[in-house]
């Protein structure tokens, strides 16, 4: 339900933002307003690219809606990141030489490490949030879960769990 989905987005993307908070530089504090700004905009975000992307489902197939929340999920961050860590991308993380003395600040160096945070938390979802998908929709065609449907659920925890 979208009351559903506005809930539990919120919460995820909440956590992340202060895990993406918490991750940023030592060297890159955020103004009271600066946090508030980007966590709205970033948790907003997230729920209206979840409630979009559930509004399209009602015109695809089955198995493609199921990968919804992946979508979701993955363009959640592609949001959620930069803006918790926008004050790394405009003023740039710290560079150290070999013996940790600091030479200056990059903004390239920063818009690489977000962008590689970004790939790597998209990356760590997708075994556990693209495959079960798959395997649920070919085991909900056979015999066992037509008789037994509600092991549906387990079966999609066990799958997730496994991944």
């Amino acid at each position: 339900t979208t009351p559903a989905v506005v809930l539990w987005q919120w919460i995820n993307q909440s956590f992340n933002a202060i895990v993406n908070y918490t991750n940023r530089s030592g060297d890159a504090p955020l103004s009271v307003n600066q946090l508030g700004t980007a966590y709205v905009s970033a948790t907003t975000g997230a729920v209206a690219t979840a409630l979009g992307l559930n509004a399209l489902t009602k015109h695809i197939s089955p198995l493609v809606g199921r990968l919804v929340p992946f979508a979701a999920v993955a363009a959640a961050n592609c949001i959620n990141i930069p803006l918790m860590r926008q004050r790394e991308l405009k003023h740039g993380i710290p560079i150290t030489d070999e013996n940790d003395n600091r030479l200056g600040e990059s903004t390239t160096a920063a818009k690489q490490a977000i962008s590689q945070v970004v790939v790597s938390r998209i990356l760590m979802a997708s075994p556990g949030m693209a495959i079960p998908p798959f395997l649920m929709n070919t085991l909900e065609k056979k015999a066992f879960l037509k008789k037994f449907p509600w092991m549906s659920a387990p079966i999609q925890v066990v799958l997730v769990g496994f991944w």
